[in-house]
């Protein structure tokens, strides 16, 4: 098989992804995934590079393979080599990716393999032989392209990079109503007695339930990506638009599993306050965070199960904690985030590693799968985008994943996000349903403000 190669060239650094996504905003597949790592207001970065990259050479959604997601991320890793997609740890400058797989694990998906009934997944993947990526330690970016890439594509993608610079013609985008929940507090209240119910009667420690709100809209949702991370981007934001009407907004905080040269990373997030109005109040949440034996708990169940996770995959011994309940700060809240690293053993994949591992235990619960039935058992509606997982994934194995929470989904005119929190025995509904508004309320209200007709 002929091996492809890498051609690189660089571009003008750019801060802000966003920048050279908005001359793709109209082209099949556009996916940018934001690390934030640039943005100097950024309080807590943990990414280096930006990735940008539209007009996939294929796709696969997971509803091709019935639904069975391993079987889906098997033809993916399977077509990066068979395709010949080129290996691109060995280019000059070193890059993570230049090319490979772009896409979104649906919840839903993940945890039909548990056992759990559901909706066909909506998963979806491209394979890219081309993207832009920007270097924020270097401040340098580069369009990646390989050898492989086919003549029209490229046309296509030079053009808008070298040509006349102009923002293609898109339907504004509009709310044409206001978000409305789909359950009254009432309801919500039920559903934590509930789960607190389970957990007393010892079916489960732990369930992490979310409410689902929604909002008709119209137009191209790119703008409403745009406006959000002005407002309150995350460290592992991305935009995926896999078709004319459905796209995935994610504002997402939280990383789920990073793979690099077999060295794995997992950075499990429970315990929440919201920013102070002042210095001295922002002090106080973030002091009141610290000192939570609740959210402390709830941080250690989680940052325990997924140190189980991995142990199922990575080598014996090699798994441990590096960090535990830390205070990472961003926009709109405080979190308790912990660390958690192994090294993959030779015969698994980082994209099985990814799928067996889903969905992530900081938005089920423990035991997870119990969780994962009493979410199922409880919630109005399936989840989609939210709480799965937007990756990024090499044909030499590097995987960038996140956990797609503070995430929007834009469906045929239906604008859906959830907001949602782990509920132990000590919760108390009024504060945890406080909670999930101030973990996406704030994303609501900017839409409403910005966009609503």
């Amino acid at each position: 098989m002929h091996k492809q190669t890498i051609k690189i060239r660089p571009l003008p650094y750019q801060r802000n992804a966003n920048t050279y996504a908005s001359r793709l905003t109209d082209l099949p597949g556009l996916a940018v995934l934001v690390s934030r790592a640039g943005d100097t207001e950024c309080i807590s970065p943990t990414g280096r590079y930006d990735i940008v990259t539209a007009l996939p050479e294929q796709t696969l959604h997971i509803s091709d393979f019935a639904g069975n997601v391993q079987a889906w991320m098997e033809a993916i890793e399977s077509r990066l080599q068979r395709g010949n997609f080129a290996q691109q740890n060995s280019t000059e400058p070193p890059l993570p990716f230049a090319g490979g797989a772009i896409g979104y694990l649906d919840y839903d998906s993940a945890a039909a393999q548990h056992g759990i009934p559901g909706q066909p997944g909506a998963g979806w993947a491209g394979l890219y032989r081309w993207c832009i990526i920007s270097d924020h330690e270097t401040g340098q970016s580069w369009y990646v392209s390989d050898s492989a890439l086919s003549v029209s594509t490229r046309t296509v993608i030079e053009q808008r990079l070298y040509g006349a610079q102009s923002t293609p013609e898109s339907e504004p985008f509009q709310l044409t109503a206001s978000f409305t929940a789909d359950i009254a507090e009432s309801q919500y209240e039920n559903d934590i007695a509930t789960i607190k119910d389970y957990i007393y009667a010892g079916d489960c420690y732990q369930v992490n339930y979310a409410q689902r709100f929604s909002a008709r809209y119209r137009g191209d949702t790119w703008a409403a990506f745009e406006r959000l991370s002005d407002v309150s981007a995350g460290n592992f934001s991305a935009f995926i638009k896999h078709s004319a009407n459905h796209s995935v907004l994610s504002l997402s905080p939280e990383r789920f599993l990073t793979v690099n040269a077999g060295r794995v990373k997992t950075q499990p997030i429970k315990g929440t306050r919201p920013r102070g109005v002042n210095a001295e109040s922002d002090l106080a949440m973030a002091m009141a965070l610290q000192a939570s034996a609740k959210d402390h708990a709830e941080n250690i169940m989680i940052t325990d199960l997924l140190r189980n996770d991995l142990g199922r995959f990575c080598e014996v011994g090699s798994v441990s904690v590096l960090e535990l309940c830390a205070l990472h700060s961003y926009d709109n809240v405080h979190h308790l985030v912990s660390t958690v690293v192994g090294r993959l053993r030779a015969e698994i994949t980082s994209g099985e590693l990814m799928v067996r591992s889903s969905p992530g235990g900081s938005i089920t619960g423990a035991p997870k799968r119990r969780a994962i039935e009493i979410i199922a058992e409880l919630e109005s509606r399936p989840r989609g985008a939210y709480c799965g997982s937007v990756f990024a994934l090499s044909a030499s194995g590097w995987l960038q994943s996140s956990i797609a929470i503070r995430t929007l989904e834009a469906c045929n005119g239906e604008l859906v996000c959830w907001g949602g929190g782990g509920i132990t025995a000590d919760s108390n509904w009024r504060e945890e349903h406080q909670e999930t508004l101030d973990k996406i309320g704030g994303f609501m209200r900017t839409l409403e403000q910005y966009f609503c007709v």
